[in-house]
């Protein structure tokens, strides 16, 4: 289920081994847990950690410019920078990951169909997204366009972060399940 961009992504964050690799804020790796009734405090614990860190940009869908039609996802961004720190920051990227909530393929070990969860299909702009810069005190707007594979539009979502990718962090993400 590998794609050249995903390894392309793979190498940045140095992913060696079995898929998938889960990270938080797009630097830190999931911990190695031996213990599965860990699992919830430590996550949760991330979560919390990661929430309560302020955030320097609003990102949010622009719902009269987000769309799907029968050949064509558009997804209207709007940001607002909510510190002047943005204004130096000259290493960030504006990416949108396309995904199905589920898709159906037929395993081999088991000779049944079953469902692989969260399937990313693309990434808007290419592999990093879109350059992007912002003045603290002026909103941004785009609108980001994918032409649509043979994807089950039923199941469509989409996950916009804005990330450095100089220390590989998330700044802020938004997600829609469904269109």
């Amino acid at each position: 289920m590998g794609t050249p961009a995903g390894e392309e992504r793979s190498r940045r964050y140095n992913i060696a081994g079995f898929w998938p690799t889960a990270f938080f804020d797009g630097f830190y790796r999931s911990p190695q847990v031996p213990e599965k009734d860990s699992f919830y405090s430590i996550y949760n614990d991330m979560i919390g950690q990661a929430g309560a860190v302020k955030s320097v940009l609003e990102v949010s869908f622009d719902s009269a410019t987000t769309t799907l039609d029968s050949t064509e996802l558009r997804l209207g961004v709007h940001i607002t920078p909510t510190d002047s720190s943005v204004d130096g920051l000259q290493t960030l990227m504006l990416a949108a990951v396309v995904f199905e909530d589920s898709v159906p393929y037929v395993s081999v070990l088991s000779g049944d169909t079953v469902y692989a969860r969260y399937c990313a299909r693309c990434v808007i702009g290419d592999t990093w997204g879109v350059p992007v810069a912002f003045h603290f005190g002026t909103d941004y707007d785009t609108v980001l366009t994918t032409p649509l594979g043979d994807w089950n539009r039923s199941r469509l979502g989409v996950a916009v972060l804005i990330q450095d990718t100089s220390n590989l962090r998330v700044m802020q993400s938004a997600g829609k399940l469904r269109f």
